[in-house]
């Protein structure tokens, strides 16, 4: 691995784990550098809490590529502004940068819905694609199981919390957008406003449901490795 290379931090989705990389991993080439962060399952799980404890698990001194996907976005901006010297680009996959959802669920008992099992036709249809395989569905089942309802709760109400004055001002940091172009979960409105938020982002389309780093992580880190030789 060369050292004077950015490491990849991959920032994880809703879930909260790399577990769901497996298939960037497979495509990375020799020489990344690339750690994939699981975010805390209990305490506080809004995005300035989650950006201290990120900014005091990580070693500093060390040049990164944010990546993050869905949830993880708003976290990469933060750490970004954070960590500026240290911040090569910013990479968001099928994210946002305020809610993507209406501000009025916040009022919902949120715990008990994620205490049912989602069911398969809702995961193929808003996150993995309805062309997904058996294994792939399996895979993300799994990984929802694990994480406590709470928790899952918890993220959504930080999303639900977002707006985009809280949007930090990355002028000077490098950044990709990658955006899922069958994304049945961020609406048209959302992605909008990203884009609007960062004009200056190289941005591309990606024939893809929500997980894009999941059903197409050849494309995701072609265009990564491309962003990163323009810069």
């Amino acid at each position: 691995m060369d050292p004077t290379l950015p490491t990849w931090t991959f920032l994880p989705g809703l879930h909260g784990t790399g577990d769901l990389y497996s298939s960037v991993r497979a495509h990375l080439p020799e020489g990344i550098n690339a750690e994939f962060i699981n975010l805390p399952r209990s305490g506080k799980q809004t995005y300035p809490a989650l950006a201290s404890w990120l900014d005091g698990s990580l070693a500093k001194g060390q040049a990164r590529l944010w990546i993050a996907e869905s949830f993880s976005g708003p976290l990469a901006l933060r750490m970004a502004a954070l960590r500026p010297e240290e911040s090569s680009g910013v990479v968001l996959a099928a994210s946002f940068c305020d809610t993507p959802l209406n501000p009025g669920y916040a009022m919902l008992p949120l715990r008990p819905l994620f205490m049912v099992s989602p069911p398969r036709h809702a995961l193929k249809h808003y996150l993995i694609g309805d062309d997904a395989s058996a294994a792939e569905l399996a895979e993300l089942r799994s990984v929802i199981r694990q994480i406590p309802s709470g928790t899952l709760a918890k993220r959504v109400r930080s999303v639900l919390s977002l707006d985009e004055s809280d949007n930090p001002d990355l002028s000077d940091t490098p950044m990709l957008i990658l955006q899922a172009q069958s994304d049945n979960l961020v609406p048209w409105e959302a992605q909008s406003r990203l884009l609007t938020s960062y004009p200056k982002a190289s941005v591309h389309w990606i024939e893809s449901p929500h997980l894009v780093f999941q059903r197409e992580p050849r494309q995701c880190v072609k265009h990564i490795l491309q962003f990163l030789q323009e810069t």
